[in-house]
């Protein structure tokens, strides 16, 4: 088997010894290109299992709250959603709407 081959055979080792003979088996000049999609591939990952987890965290403080925060929370969305319905243009929505957004740790 030459360098450009990929590995057709089952193995029997584990995935990590599979992916260090691949990357072994990868020409010089390609290996910046294999380490930046790499990267991106664990940085995606461990987002989509960030945000999981947040959108879990939320769920549950939602569904175990107690009443008077759950009050509270429903009185605030009203709050907002009424304020948000006042304003005259679609594009000071869409601006009020972006800001929410990417607010952090903001329960409502």
């Amino acid at each position: 088997m030459n360098n450009n081959e990929p590995s057709t055979a089952q193995s029997a080792t584990t995935p990590r010894a599979d992916l260090l003979l691949e990357i072994e088996q990868t020409p010089e000049e390609y290996l910046p290109e294999l380490l930046q999609f790499v990267r991106l591939f664990r940085q995606s990952v461990t987002m989509k299992q960030t945000s999981l987890n947040q959108w879990e965290n939320a769920i549950n403080e939602i569904n175990h709250s107690d009443v008077v925060k759950q009050q509270e929370r429903k009185t605030n969305m009203k709050k907002l959603f009424e304020s948000w319905n006042e304003l005259d243009e679609q594009q000071e929505q869409q601006q009020t709407l972006e800001i929410i957004e990417s607010m952090k740790g903001i329960s409502i």
